[in-house]
């Protein structure tokens, strides 16, 4: 296959399936359900930006359309910050979440836990006596010249001194309201803000007075916990069970055909290393204590980058469209890495794998929903949307729809590129029936 054949390899793949709303013609980020922006109007939901999230309005659109109910068994196998999670709690059902990013799974746990007005007070409290807190000069720097770099030495020294007062709190939920709000603040009191795969220094710096970098960061705090107690609602729904762990060992948390339905967003397959963009989080938070957990994280993780190497696994992962017409075309291009074909090939097979646990866990006549954006690569587009459908067909899934929510904005030498086939480059929702 060459790149004349291009536009009639993608065109005939979408006539394989119902693929709807496949004439759009420009690309946006808002006015569209899965944008996680919109989280910042719903209570808890607003409580992180975590980016690579979806909004409660999808989740609840989907829920609405395949008539879920009180009491259904939900489960969300790349979870992430808990969106679908919090909403399934919120509407009565039972839900379950896999994540492997510690970080990613702890807010999860902040936004779907029950709290009492006990809980409340007693974070007013823990709030109240941080304001007054005594600053030590004297504690030992981390162990990490990259984390030291990411804060002002004075900034530095008051982060440090609260994440002490946090860690010798007695366990409890408000401590973790409190370790949560603190956390959240991290990066406006940053010199680095998150930027494509990674953080990047900012062209405006967090600006306040000599002596002052403590109150600074204790405004940002108290302003975080008012925005979290204003959400305080009895809301004592179904805690969810959050497993710390990859979907591909769902079978062994999960009973055979006890799902009633499944709603994931998966790392993209574009390049971007999690660890890489929640460093600061995972690393001044202690979720992470050394270069050998950050490594441990990325190995459970989907193989959507380049930047770890991985061990063989699910090498009997055929593909024909993806194997011998794709990656050939995409290994003769010149490409910032060589290792990009391998690792779309990881991914598919690491998708493959997730999906067969997917089916053994669902009921029959089940559903499952999957939010994915398509990638490019030297002017080639990955149509994810497509291959996952026709992974999980070969599984033994009944494709119901391919439904896209939009066209993506991608970088303006990818843009170019792919004027002429623009239309496949796009975010969909793949649903499937058992």
């Amino acid at each position: 296959m060459d790149f004349n054949e291009l536009p009639d390899f993608y065109k005939k793949l979408d006539e394989k399936y119902c693929v709807t709303n496949g004439d759009l013609e420009s690309a946006t980020y808002t006015n569209v359900d899965s944008n996680f922006v919109f989280s910042s109007r719903y209570a808890r939901h607003r409580w992180f930006n975590y980016k690579e999230g979806f909004s409660p309005v999808l989740v609840e659109k989907l829920f609405d359309e395949y008539g879920l109910k009180k009491g259904d068994v939900v489960c969300d196998p790349f979870c992430g910050a808990g969106t679908t999670l919090a909403v399934a709690k919120s509407r009565g059902m039972h839900s379950i979440g896999f994540e492997v990013n510690p970080f990613a799974a702890f807010i999860t746990k902040v936004k779907t836990e029950n709290y009492t007005k006990k809980d409340i007070e007693l974070f007013k409290k823990y709030i109240s006596d941080l304001e007054g807190l005594n600053i030590d000069e004297n504690l030992p720097m981390p162990d990490n010249e990259y984390l030291i770099r990411i804060f002002e030495f004075e900034m530095l020294i008051a982060q440090l001194n609260i994440r002490k007062y946090v860690s010798e709190l007695p366990d409890s939920k408000a401590k973790d309201l409190l370790f949560f709000a603190w956390i959240c603040i991290l990066e406006e009191c940053s010199l680095y803000r998150k930027a494509g795969n990674g953080l990047k220094a900012k062209s405006k710096p967090p600006q306040y007075k000599k002596g002052e970098a403590f109150q600074f960061a204790f405004e940002k705090i108290k302003g975080k916990a008012e925005s979290m107690i204003e959400d305080y609602s009895d809301d004592n729904g179904p805690k969810p069970r959050v497993f710390v762990d990859s979907v591909t060992n769902m079978v062994e948390r999960v009973a055979e055909k006890s799902l009633d339905y499944v709603l994931f967003s998966p790392p993209y397959a574009n390049c971007f290393d999690y660890t890489k963009i929640y460093y600061l989080e995972l690393w001044f938070g202690r979720f992470v204590l050394s270069t050998g957990d950050q490594k441990d994280i990325r190995m459970k993780s989907l193989r959507s980058h380049c930047h770890a190497t991985w061990p063989d696994r699910y090498t009997s992962f055929s593909l024909p469209e993806l194997n011998e017409q794709i990656l050939p075309l995409l290994r003769k291009q010149k490409l910032w890495t060589k290792r990009i074909p391998d690792m779309l090939n990881g991914y598919f097979a690491d998708m493959e794998e997730a999906l067969k646990q997917i089916y053994y866990s669902l009921k029959e006549g089940g559903h499952c929903s999957i939010v994915v954006s398509n990638s490019a690569y030297a002017g080639i587009i990955i149509p994810t949307d497509v291959f996952l459908a026709m992974i999980a067909e070969k599984i033994g899934f009944k494709i119901q729809e391919i439904a896209v929510e939009r066209l993506i904005i991608t970088s303006s030498q990818q843009y170019k590129k792919t004027e002429h086939i623009r239309r496949f480059l796009r975010e969909s929702i793949v649903k499937l029936e058992k």
